[in-house]
C-alpha cells in the first residue's frame, strides 16, 4: 500500500470503526448504537453507548481524543459522538498539548 493510500485510509476511518479495531467496543455494540441512532437521529452515538452501559461518558471523551491523536484527524465525525461543549473542551485540550 502506498504511503498516500495509507494516509487516505487512515483519515477516512470513522470513530466507531476505530474503536472496534482497537478493541474498545465490539461490532455488535457499534451496530446496536448506530441502529438506535437511526431510530432517533438527534441522539449522539456516545450518549447511546453510555445509555447501553458500553462506555462511561469519560471513556467516550477519552476514546474520541485517542481517535483524534492517533489518526491525526480533524473533528469531522466528532459531532456524532460528543456535544459541542465536549468537542470544544477536547479541542482546547489538544491545542494546548500541541503548543
Amino acid at each position: 500500500m502506498s504511503e498516500l493510500h495509507a494516509t487516505m485510509v487512515k483519515e477516512d476511518i470513522r470513530i466507531g470503526e476505530f474503536l472496534v479495531e482497537h478493541g474498545i467496543i465490539t461490532h455488535e455494540i457499534l451496530d446496536e448504537a448506530l441502529s438506535l441512532q437511526r431510530d432517533n437521529p438527534k441522539r449522539l452515538i456516545g450518549e447511546i453507548l453510555v445509555t447501553l452501559g458500553a462506555m462511561s461518558k469519560e471513556e467516550v471523551v477519552m476514546a474520541v481524543e485517542m481517535y483524534l491523536v492517533v489518526t491525526d484527524s480533524s473533528v469531522q465525525h466528532t459531532h456524532e459522538w460528543l456535544d459541542q461543549e465536549e468537542i470544544d473542551n477536547l479541542m482546547t485540550k489538544l491545542d494546548s498539548k500541541q503548543a
